[in-house]
């Protein structure tokens, strides 16, 4: 997919080839694996025997831990250098990294994945001469195919042939095309995770693949993602964003179009208590997210959190997202035009959501969220 991009004129930094550069005999990255994994991994010219390697770090955890240490920052040192290149340039720049989901960065204005099947990869690399096994065992090493899919802007099918991806590819690169510069001081560079504080998350965000998209990496339940309680708050549908607009046909026919979508927000409540899910994030992913929920306030709510099973918050603060007056004042104004709807999918979205957190969850969500005072339909791209 890489030389597809690169034909339309995409900037391509290639990590696969930046590693392969790095790998050459005599460099100080082939010195230090030879010194951790022995010299049996070096052919009599100082080459890296790629398969001895392979053999080692494909079913050593640790050994997968010690080889990434080696190889991790001096391909940094080399990829930050490719992209200082084009800064001058307005080319897209698209970063080949095979294993971006467990290795997350900050700074990209999108995340595509290529995805393809489990059993049709592994055809696909046995076609091309590599063992069987070997192969099985590279991906059982990788992050799974549904959590690495979660953390995509952008997925391309190429479980098909070559026509089929170059037309992918061409609704990619018009999408991508059309989004924003990012910053270049962060591009590329790797997320430390250590946390910095929590979320409550509700609405969509109790969602980990409905997260990952803001964050960049996926929030596992049990791991740094737990289901949790927020008392003195309620749920109201009629206080949602204000800023997503869509279109669809009114009950008695009329069109409506730039219409306000709504979505679940909190309120103040003394009597009341909302279930959802708490996650950790680190400073720069709190400032993706507040990016994210930019017409609500960041409220702290550590004092409010409870029913949190095995879970040590570290003094940490616990943040809320609340809509702002103004949000609420465009939602009340659409409600009341008749131009208020929610979306059918985010309905769904949250219902699978909470399902996630197990069924208990599910059915206290339920019992807890109010109806909709505005229809639930089913939205037409606006």
């Amino acid at each position: 997919m890489s030389n597809l991009l690169a034909e339309r004129g995409a900037a391509i930094v290639d990590a696969d080839q930046i590693a392969r550069d790095l790998q050459t005999p005599g460099t100080p990255v082939v010195q230090a694996m030879a010194e951790r994994f022995g010299e049996h991994i070096l052919d009599a010219d100082g080459a890296l025997i790629r398969a001895e390697v392979a053999k080692i770090v494909f079913t050593d955890e640790q050994a997968l831990k010690d080889l990434n240490g080696i190889v991790h920052p001096a391909m940094q040192a080399e990829i930050q250098r490719q992209i200082d290149e084009h800064r001058s340039t307005d080319r897209v720049v698209v970063l080949d990294f095979p294993l971006l989901g467990e290795n997350p960065r900050k700074g990209l204005a999108a995340t595509i994945v290529v995805d393809v099947p489990y059993e049709v990869a592994v055809k696909r690399a046995v076609g091309r001469g590599m063992d069987e096994a070997d192969v099985r065992n590279r991906i059982e090493s990788q992050m799974r195919r549904e959590d690495r899919n979660a953390i995509a802007t952008h997925i391309v099918d190429n479980s098909g042939d070559m026509v089929d991806l170059i037309s992918r590819v061409d609704r990619v690169w018009e999408q991508i095309r059309a989004l924003p510069p990012t910053d270049a001081d962060d591009l590329a560079k790797p997320i430390d995770t250590t946390r910095v504080a929590w979320v409550f998350g509700y609405g969509s965000l109790v969602s980990p693949a409905s997260l990952a998209r803001t964050i960049g990496r996926l929030t596992k339940p049990g791991t740094g993602f737990h289901p949790a309680t927020l008392a003195g708050y309620g749920r109201r549908w009629n206080y949602g964003v204000g800023h997503v607009t869509g279109s669809w046909t009114a009950v008695d026919g009329r069109e409506i179009s730039d219409g306000t979508i709504v979505a679940l927000g909190l309120v103040e409540s003394v009597d009341e208590k909302v279930n959802g899910a708490i996650a950790s994030l680190t400073a720069d992913e709190l400032a993706d997210l507040d990016h994210r929920e930019r017409n609500y306030d960041r409220v702290d709510v550590s004092h409010l959190i409870d029913d949190i099973d095995d879970v040590d918050l570290e003094g940490l603060p616990v943040f809320a997202y609340v809509p702002r007056a103004s949000a609420v004042e465009r939602y009340e104004a659409a409600r009341d035009a008749g131009t208020g709807a929610v979306r059918q999918t985010y309905w769904d979205l949250v219902d699978d959501a909470f399902g996630v957190l197990g069924a208990g969850e599910r059915d206290r969500y339920h019992e807890s969220t109010p109806a909709p005072d505005v229809p639930v339909v089913d939205m037409r791209p606006h």
